[in-house]
């Protein structure tokens, strides 16, 4: 992809330095709560399954509240993950009055949104050129806070791995454990 090419079809820009530094992954995750409308909710939940804390502070680093959600301009991805989460995780325990199904039914939501990442290809500007940023390869907040990255531009072009069979099963094992994703019949 040439440099005129990313600019014609920009989808959002992140420049740097940012106004307000990127916090470890528990303030970042306390923060995406609180945007994500489900504070008091979340903290039941965290509460019951720390595991499930563990997992949204990854997927809190892998995404940052940068991401933006491809299906809506102006949407984070990773407010959109804890809001289907807990949304899902709330019905599955008025349904089943089971803490099991809560659990199950935000580890499959979080992931079925979570492949949306791929729906955008994420440009890495550096002082030498752009490289393309592949998401299953490390965590975007240390991407941010590197000083060696300029600017990060999402491209309004699926990555290549988007329209995979595995592409959800692969972006979900960088948040959640391969037992986890066993418990959600994510895993044969």
């Amino acid at each position: 992809m040439t440099e005129n090419q990313y600019k014609r079809d920009t989808f959002f820009i992140l420049r740097k330095p940012l106004d307000m530094p990127i916090e470890s992954s528990a303030s970042e995750l306390k923060k995406a709560c609180r945007e994500a409308k489900s504070y008091s909710h979340s903290q039941e939940i965290f509460a019951r399954w720390p595991n499930l804390r563990d997992a949204s502070q990854r997927m809190t680093s892998l995404l940052t509240r940068y991401w933006p959600d491809p299906r809506k301009q102006g949407d984070k991805l990773l407010i959109n993950c804890l809001s289907v989460g807990f949304l899902e995780a709330e019905k599955a325990m008025r349904i089943n009055n089971n803490d099991l199904s809560e659990q199950k039914a935000f580890i499959k939501y979080v992931s079925e949104e979570l492949v949306q990442c791929l729906g955008l290809t994420l440009m890495i500007k550096r002082k030498q050129g752009c490289i393309v940023y592949d998401p299953v390869s490390g965590y975007l907040d240390t991407v941010i806070n590197s000083p060696q990255n300029n600017e990060l531009i999402w491209v309004d072009e699926p990555h290549v791995a988007f329209k995979s069979s595995q592409s959800k099963l692969l972006c979900a094992s960088r948040v959640f454990t391969l037992i986890e994703l066993r418990l959600a019949g994510l895993l044969d």
